[in-house]
């Protein structure tokens, strides 16, 4: 969400190339890190510019810590959020079947903050983050390597949600922005499969690479759904 510079990321797992992504001018990047530290440091050095800013969400404090060190070497703006997330990569199937169901989960009209869907993190992130207006949002976490792991069904949601509103507002003010990239990584898997596709939307995957999916979200489509098509029919 291009107005500064910065990163935003989900992250969790392995780590994930900065390079499935073009690197932008004034990059303003939400960045929720499950991951290698690498990772870590690969999106700071990218987003190192003036008035850059990345900000990293992790549920682990060990990864925190480690996330700190690290970035108080850097030059960009940086902060580090340790949160708690509280729905299991079990839960999916049954969250998504409601968030169908729910108008308050269709496309968001407002601000992340006071979206009312289940999906949103809207009491798991801190207001800075929700409030911001982001260039790049990458989501590798967190960890969902089983049924009673945390999920990524939220994190997929939400980054969807911020990328929309930030498009939305960059559209309305004239310009500026013209899409806000959305990274998603373990697509093998079933959870980031099928959210992906529901809320980041088919048209708009430009690029796949291994276990890395890279959506360029922009304000079009229609007023109440994510994406143009219909819901993914999951199988």
């Amino acid at each position: 969400m291009q107005i500064s510079s910065g990163g935003f990321g989900f992250g969790g797992g392995g780590g994930v190339g900065i390079r499935a992504m073009s690197p932008k001018q004034g990059l303003t990047v939400i960045l929720v890190v499950f991951c290698a530290l690498s990772f870590l440091v690969e999106l700071a050095a990218v987003n190192a510019g003036e008035r850059a800013a990345t900000a990293f969400v992790t549920d682990s404090a060990e990864d925190a810590d480690g996330a700190r060190r690290v970035l108080a070497a850097g030059s960009s703006a940086a902060a580090v959020h340790q949160v708690r997330y509280r729905d299991t990569a079990g839960e999916a199937w049954p969250l998504l079947r409601r968030a169908r169901e729910s108008p308050a989960c269709g496309r968001l009209t407002g601000t992340v903050r006071k979206s009312g869907c289940h999906l949103a993190l809207t009491t798991t992130l801190p207001r800075e983050v929700l409030d911001a207006r982001w260039d790049v949002l990458v989501v590798d976490g967190p960890s969902g390597a089983g049924p009673e792991e945390p999920g990524r069904m939220g994190a997929i949601y939400t980054a969807a949600a911020l990328a929309r509103a930030a498009a939305a507002a960059a559209a309305a003010a004239g310009g500026g922005l013209e899409a806000v990239d959305v990274a998603v990584h373990d697509v093998h898997r079933t959870v980031e499969r099928w959210y992906a596709w529901e809320y980041l939307c088919e048209d708009n995957l430009a690029a796949a690479k291994g276990r890395l999916w890279h959506f360029r979200v922009t304000a079009g489509g229609p007023p109440d759904a994510f994406c143009s098509t219909g819901p993914a029919q999951i199988l």
